[in-house]
This record gives C-alpha cells, sequence and structure tokens, in this order.
C-alpha cells in the first residue's frame, strides 16, 4: 500500500494501480481530509483515469481517527469487487 501524507490533516492512501470498467482503467486513491466543522476526517475514493479526463470522487463515511482511516483504507483494497461498483456508481452520474 503506498501511502502519501500532505501535513496532518490530509492523508492519502493507494487502493489499487488498475482498476478496469467498462475497458477503462483508473487508479484508485483513499483520501481523508479534515475539515472546517466537521468532527474527525472527510473519507473520498477518488478514481483516477489512466488514460486522462477528470477524476470521479466517491464519498464515504467520515472517520473519527487515522486508524479509522487506515481500517478503512485496508478494507477497500482487499476488495477489488466493491471498488468496481464504487466506480460503476461514480461514472453513471
Amino acid at each position: 500500500m503506498s501511502k502519501f501524507a500532505k501535513g496532518k490533516s490530509w492523508l492519502e492512501h493507494r487502493l489499487a494501480g488498475d482498476v478496469e470498467v467498462d475497458g477503462r482503467h483508473y487508479t484508485a486513491n483513499l483520501v481523508a481530509r479534515k475539515g472546517t466543522g466537521f468532527q474527525g476526517f472527510r473519507v473520498m475514493v477518488v478514481f483516477i483515469p489512466h488514460e486522462g479526463g477528470p477524476a470521479l470522487e466517491v464519498e464515504q463515511p467520515g472517520a473519527a481517527s487515522t486508524a479509522d482511516v487506515h481500517r478503512a483504507s485496508r478494507d477497500l483494497s482487499e476488495d477489488p469487487a466493491n471498488l468496481a461498483t464504487l466506480l460503476r456508481e461514480a461514472a453513471a452520474r
């Protein structure tokens, strides 16, 4: 799992290097950030297309702590079928 930290208020975890849906390939990252007026972290899964274009984002339930962010990252990275489902939902919007 690849982790990039952008200060204590921003966490990013690589969930999958290649998620394929409908012949298109994406990199999936979990991004968690602390926000004003929000307890804990706001969490989203970001799908970045390999061929270029806008990223697709899917909101996830908030996380109370860094440990919860790591747990969500582990759970999502271990379930590629769930990532593909989230990507299909994001692409349908």
